[in-house]
């Protein structure tokens, strides 16, 4: 026997069923969306025609490839500004903080006390190099380091000045020959 409360529903739903939308016994019913679910939709195209009349007809703001071109444009520019101005120091007093970084650091541990290279780092003065031996390189590699090859990065550690030291005493220090001097790795520069 059906409940009160549901002959009452099945009455309610007969006024909302529509007549045509019966399909393998599945009737569909005339509800309509909550109002909170139209307020959305129509001030989303109240939002859509703003976006389009700011950004594609008045051009007021930047788009989302105008602004991905400008920060690319930004990128590049700061790079090859870098890229011109990082050269090797040659003074005593910045080869001098350079050693002493090296020494500081755990640069000595992984590469040796005449940068030799022991079982973990390799070889700093001879011609072989994993990453190249150009500034630019040696700057990389010791900003952002390799962890896969226990490489620790010292950006958070060193300021680029002190970076570039440390690059300049590993790079004066090129052709030294030291004893028990670690097998070559790398490409020849």
């Amino acid at each position: 026997m059906e409940d009160h409360t549901e002959l009452d529903v099945k009455e309610q739903e007969k006024d909302k069923l529509l007549v045509d939308h019966d399909f393998d016994g599945i009737r569909e019913l005339d509800n309509p969306p909550p109002p909170w679910l139209v307020y959305l939709f129509y001030a989303s195209i109240v939002f859509a025609g703003i976006y389009f009349f700011v950004y594609h007809v008045f051009k007021t703001g930047d788009t989302q490839n105008e602004k991905y071109e400008k920060e690319m444009a930004k990128f590049e520019a700061s790079q090859s500004e870098g890229t011109l101005t990082l050269t090797f120091l040659t003074d005593d007093a910045s080869l001098q903080a350079g050693e002493e970084l090296f020494n500081s650091k755990t640069c000595v541990t992984c590469h040796g006390v005449q940068l030799e290279g022991n079982a973990i780092g390799p070889n700093l003065v001879d011609a072989y190099w994993i990453y190249g031996n150009s500034i630019n390189n040696m700057v990389d590699i010791i900003s952002n380091g390799n962890i896969q090859k226990g490489m620790t990065p010292f950006k958070d550690q060193l300021a680029t000045e002190q970076i570039i030291q440390l690059s300049s005493f590993i790079w004066s220090k090129q052709g030294s020959n030291p004893a028990n001097a670690k097998e070559p790795q790398g490409d020849k520069f």
